[in-house]
């Protein structure tokens, strides 16, 4: 196994250090936001969540002996001890009868304990140890006091914050147990490249605490309940039938229950509830008309061809055309319909509810594609952490390629974006999808030792051969590494640009 342990701890040893030589600074939202945050969303989420709980609660019961929680020792704030909740999941005893790393499959577990596991409903209980202040909803994962080894610096800044129910290590290794599973040896694959890598994270979120952190991460978590292991999961057995979420039909099946609730929710909002005999029959007409109406158009302009999670600006403005063509024809019925048309009146929708519910479909519509290409991403986004350390990305050239470029690394937590660096005058001290334009190609020495940094990468349009020999110079003293990323120019052999220029 790669010594990928030894690897994080020193990386992480310099930040720890700061950490508890001394105290993390003392910003208002870490003083007292947090524990008012805690408190209310644990309230309100115990209230909210309470039949599920009670349902748990009930099944753990009904289906092995033994109490329904499962309580045990952990390390909260400033080392001190107390006793986290769980729904148990195995039986009485089992902890003590096996392996301390439970895989997927460990003939330990009960029958409804694998499947709220799998679900992460087993965590729920915490909510309690939340209200009573012993945790947080964001924080390093609680531990046992076996794996506290409070004579290291990272060890004790961990133990400066409450440990909290998700944290960006539980995010990041959420199926830490499969990967577990699938070694020699779990136990040690845990202790010695798990443990380590989820203390270099927790660090991290310890040094860089705010309510936007916490927010992204309380997201997060949300989502990634709902992702399956796999990008095109397999198919899920109902009834001796397989149904897999992500084909085609499901796909079609779950948008004409978004065109149906378009239908529902524009009549509603424009009666406000309150709608005559006539509107009521309508409504009820137009339910099973516009949804058919509309997945045949989709049908016939190519939409359900489309791979939701690659969903682009231009499967949008497709999906909006579509969408448009069944209300334009909704339109035309309400004002040139001829009232001498039996029925005519049955078929002239009103204008604000075609309005609204061509907003409320598009939309819908949308957020469907949207939410399928966040659950792609954040299910490719969060894998195991390379052997390397974290390394700190300075970006010359903040064009387009280089925003793209950026944006895709912001997705591993084990890359750092500096910020970038461009010639451009109008750029100087700019913020561009987030990351700062700190200087130009001349100040890229003083930026390097200033910022720590491990990689750039060149992505400008042009580059002149002399600048770039320079760069790569400057780079090679400092030993930083230097990625060129070629251009659509370049690689389609376009010579525009002069022979004393380098497409990059």
């Amino acid at each position: 196994m790669p010594d990928e342990a030894a690897v994080k701890p020193e990386r992480a040893d310099s930040k720890a250090a700061e950490l508890t030589a001394s105290e993390p600074r003392n910003d208002l939202y870490r003083r007292w936001g947090k524990r008012a945050f805690d408190g209310v969303v644990s309230f309100a989420a115990l209230i909210a969540l309470s039949p599920i709980l009670l349902l748990c609660a009930l099944l753990v019961c009904l289906t092995s002996r033994g109490p329904v929680f499962f309580r045990q020792v952990r390390l909260g704030q400033h080392g001190r001890p107390f006793k986290v909740f769980k729904f148990r999941t195995m039986r009485v005893g089992a902890d003590r009868s096996g392996p301390s790393v439970v895989v997927p499959g460990d003939p330990r577990l009960t029958l409804v304990g694998r499947f709220l596991r799998r679900t992460k409903l087993d965590e729920l209980p915490q909510l309690l140890n939340v209200l009573r202040g012993e945790m947080s909803i964001v924080g390093p994962r609680p531990r046992v006091p076996e794996e506290v080894n409070l004579g290291q610096p990272e060890e004790r800044a961990l133990l400066t914050l409450r440990p909290g129910l998700t944290s960006y290590a539980s995010v990041y290794h959420r199926m830490e147990a499969d990967y577990c599973a699938r070694q020699d040896n779990p136990q040690a694959v845990h202790r010695e490249l798990i443990l380590p890598q989820k203390s270099y994270l927790d660090l991290e979120y310890v040094s860089n605490l705010s309510l936007g952190l916490d927010l992204k991460l309380i997201l997060l978590t949300i989502l990634l309940v709902f992702i399956p292991g796999k990008a095109r999961p397999e198919a899920v057995r109902f009834f001796q039938l397989g149904i897999s979420p992500y084909s085609r039909a499901a796909q079609m099946g779950v948008e004409l229950g978004v065109f149906v609730a378009a239908v529902w929710l524009a009549y509603w909002l424009r009666f406000e509830g309150q709608m005559s005999e006539f509107y009521r029959f309508q409504m009820l007409a137009f339910l099973i008309l516009v949804p058919a109406a509309r997945w045949a158009t989709n049908l016939a302009f190519g939409i359900y061809n489309m791979i939701w999670r690659y969903v682009t600006l231009m499967d949008a403005a497709l999906l909006a055309l579509s969408l448009g063509a069944v209300s334009a024809i909704l339109v035309f019925l309400r004002i040139f319909l001829p009232p001498e048309v039996p029925a005519a009146h049955v078929f002239q929708m009103p204008l604000g509810v075609i309005a609204m519910e061509y907003f409320l479909a598009l939309g819908g519509g949308l957020g469907l594609r949207a939410l399928r290409r966040a659950l792609y991403v954040l299910d490719h986004r969060y894998q195991p952490l390379p052997e390397t350390g974290r390394r700190r990305i300075l970006i010359l050239g903040a064009g387009l390629s280089g925003v793209g470029i950026a944006l895709d690394m912001a997705r591993y937590p084990h890359l750092q974006v500096v910020g970038f660096v461009d010639d451009d005058a109008t750029k100087q001290g700019c913020l561009i999808a987030g990351f700062r334009v700190m200087g130009s190609s001349q100040e890229i020495r003083e930026l390097i030792r200033e910022n720590g940094v491990t990689d750039l990468i060149v992505c400008a349009r042009s580059v002149a051969l002399e600048r770039l020999g320079e760069v790569r110079e400057a780079c090679e003293a400092l030993g930083v590494s230097v990625h060129v990323i070629p251009t659509v120019d370049q690689l389609l052999g376009s010579g525009r640009r002069g022979p004393r220029s380098a497409e990059c």
